[in-house]
């Protein structure tokens, strides 16, 4: 009865298997359960040498270590090598990294990567004023507009300079003399933010400078920190560095654009004095620098980026011929008398744009890109959210003006929070009033909100883009084929390692009794000469004997992996691939 159990159980099984054979009429080969495609084969064959030159030969040696690969792999999830913590947080950390390329607008990106390196060409030197204003709530954003154009109109009529304007209207800080850390009087910048480079600002300013002919003063652009009006006042090709020696005057009164009468007198003799004293020596009898008035560098200075120092003193350092001597410039520090040694310009090429690409993935335009995509999927995921009002006036009717700092009150335990219809639905999602209430409990902590309305209005659109990117992601894999393969091949690629070194590489290394016993077959192989046939010792020969163990280890373990994991090569498939 028992025999006759294995012959129903064995046909049974070869049955299934030609069944599967049969379904598969195109496979390339079959290890295992797992079921490979020619094309498969082929995407990986060719990201390491070219199908138009292979010969049989070629592909069947790589058929052979792509086989190889495969049963090791199949071991290494039989093994569960593949779900330690470890192996998880790697595995998702490379697919969170890869899947940032499709969870952008690639257009978008490519025109911000040009728009960048055209930026990068170029210093800018420019000042603003800033109206402050942080809310999107249209009677304030009217406001801040209005009063940013009534200070343009004033400057555009040549009513006040633009440092004047700056100094009486701006809110940046740093435009007006203020009190330090110290206790000491800054002084203010007038507006003036020197020269600087793509990447140095934000991405809305830095647009509008680059957009904005040098001697003009922009239309009002719109930031994160508000409403600021630009005054282009230089262009120059980018610089990578200055190269400068220095003569500094400490005076107090450099800020205000004076000079003590002890500086003049300095100052004074010193540019007598430079007809016929070398600057070097000159440094050395007048800078109050005591960090470059000193023999070793007799006031050269470490080489700086224009974004590095005041916009004048900058002006100043290539306005100069190399070996040029400037007039007296005055810094919010002192005086100085400046000597060029270098101007070196930044040399742009073609492969800077792949370092642009992952600058603009971490810099703030990468929002743009982010919902220019947005914008796409809505459309293809059929995006509706009539429901969207009626939730976030309910919001702003029930939420108590406490919760922000109470960690006691559940807003989805608020009475006829589940009665709404959805927020908004797309794809085969429907997001309900439920899950902004889970978003909007991130927020709690922060200081009082005065317009709970205005605070879940503002809130709703990047609640939005969020649920929907996150969908995106999450649906990659089904989405596009070559993601899935690319973290497919990764997670294989992490379990042959993982795999290898127990069975392979340190079992060569730790099993000394096996690699000893294993010298003792193979010792006649390593000589002392071709004249004398005694085996050189076991620790001369030592790192040959463990490389040639681990080759004699993973032959008898791929031996054993093909008896546990039957292999089968469609041979007609194989040989359609040279035909083609």
């Amino acid at each position: 009865m028992m025999k006759k159990l294995q012959i129903v159980l064995s046909v049974a099984l070869l049955a299934a298997v030609n069944f599967i054979y049969a379904q598969n009429s195109d496979y390339l080969l079959i290890v295992g359960k797992d079921t490979i495609s020619k094309d498969e084969f082929l995407r990986t064959y060719q990201k390491n040498s070219s199908l138009e030159k292979a010969t049989q030969k070629d592909l069947r040696d790589y058929l052979d270590l792509y086989t190889n690969f495969k049963l090791k792999v199949l071991d290494g999830e039989a093994q569960q090598v593949d779900t330690s913590a470890n192996f998880t947080r790697e595995l998702n950390s490379y697919r969170n990294q890869s899947a940032q390329q499709y969870l952008i607008d690639k257009e978008v990106t490519d025109e911000l990567i040009e728009e960048a390196f055209e930026h990068s060409k170029y210093h800018v030197r420019a000042s603003h004023i800033l109206v402050e204003c942080k809310t999107t709530n249209p009677s304030d954003t009217l406001a801040a507009y209005k009063k940013i154009m009534d200070i343009r109109k004033k400057l555009i009529n040549k009513e006040m300079s633009f440092a004047d304007a700056a100094v009486t209207y701006s809110d940046d800080p740093s435009s007006k003399d203020r009190e330090g850390r110290n206790g000491q009087m800054m002084a203010g910048n007038k507006g003036d933010l020197g020269y600087f480079t793509v990447f140095n600002m934000i991405y809305p300013f830095e647009v509008a400078v680059y957009n904005t002919p040098v001697g003009k003063i922009s239309m009002p652009v719109r930031t994160s920190f508000g409403y600021h009006i630009i005054y282009v006042t230089d262009k120059v090709p980018a610089i990578e560095s200055i190269s400068i020696s220095q003569i500094y005057f400490a005076d107090s009164l450099a800020k205000e654009g004076k000079m003590t009468a002890e500086t003049k007198e300095k100052i004074d003799e010193v540019q007598k004095k430079l007809k016929n004293t070398s600057f070097e020596d000159l440094v050395m009898a007048y800078s109050d620098d005591k960090g470059t008035a000193i023999e070793s560098k007799k006031g050269e200075v470490k080489a700086f980026a224009p974004q590095r120092r005041p916009g004048d003193f900058v002006k100043a350092c290539i306005s100069l011929k190399q070996g040029g001597v400037s007039a007296p410039v005055a810094t919010h520090d002192g005086w100085f008398i400046i000597k060029l040694k270098e101007v070196k310009n930044l040399e742009i090429t073609e492969d800077q744009k792949f370092a642009m690409k992952n600058r603009i993935q971490r810099d703030n335009r990468s929002f743009k890109s982010k919902e220019s995509l947005v914008e796409k999927l809505k459309k293809e995921y059929k995006f509706e959210d009539s429901g969207a009002k009626a939730a976030i006036d309910f919001f702003s009717k029930n939420i108590p003006h406490e919760y922000m700092q109470s960690s006691k009150i559940d807003l989805e335990e608020l009475d006829g929070i589940r009665q709404l219809k959805p927020m908004f639905t797309f794809a085969d999602q429907k997001v309900t009033a439920l899950d902004y209430a889970k978003y909007i409990r991130r927020f709690q902590g922060i200081s009082n909100i005065n317009d709970m309305k205005k605070f879940v209005e503002e809130k709703y659109p990047f609640f939005v883009n969020e649920t929907i990117l996150r969908y995106e992601n999450e649906h990659l894999e089904s989405k596009y084929p070559e993601f899935k393969a690319l973290v497919e091949e990764y997670h294989d690629g992490m379990v042959l390692y993982e795999i290898t070194s127990s069975e392979d590489w340190l079992k060569a290394v730790k099993d000394t009794v096996g690699l000893v016993n294993f010298y003792e077959k193979v010792q006649s192989k390593y000589p002392v000469s071709k004249s004398d046939p005694t085996p050189r010792p076991f620790e001369e020969v030592k790192s040959a004997v463990i490389t040639e163990y681990q080759d004699f280890l993973e032959s008898k373990w791929l031996e054993a992996l093909r008896v546990k994991y039957p292999v089968r090569v469609n041979e007609k498939v194989f040989d359609s691939i040279l035909k083609k």
